[in-house]
């Protein structure tokens, strides 16, 4: 998973980066640090992202390819 698929996530949900942040119980900078490549993706947040979000590698991999194809605009 890579930051945009936590931004693809984030957009889906209709949160703003302190909202998700908030959720997930990280820093609004933390968010966009991830969001922009700054920082990687880490375990936690990963567990994270399925606990409060549902959301594992295989909705991660949808947001990917979505995005490859012009179908999802991220």
């Amino acid at each position: 998973m890579d930051g945009s698929g936590v931004r693809g996530i984030r957009v889906m949900t209709g949160m703003t980066q302190s909202q998700f942040a908030e959720a997930l119980n990280v820093s609004q900078s933390c968010v966009s640090d991830v969001e922009n490549g700054r920082r990687n993706v880490s375990r936690d947040m990963r567990i994270k992202l399925a606990q409060v979000f549902g959301t594992g590698d295989d909705v991660i991999e949808a947001i990917r390819r979505a995005k490859e194809s012009d179908k999802l605009a991220l």
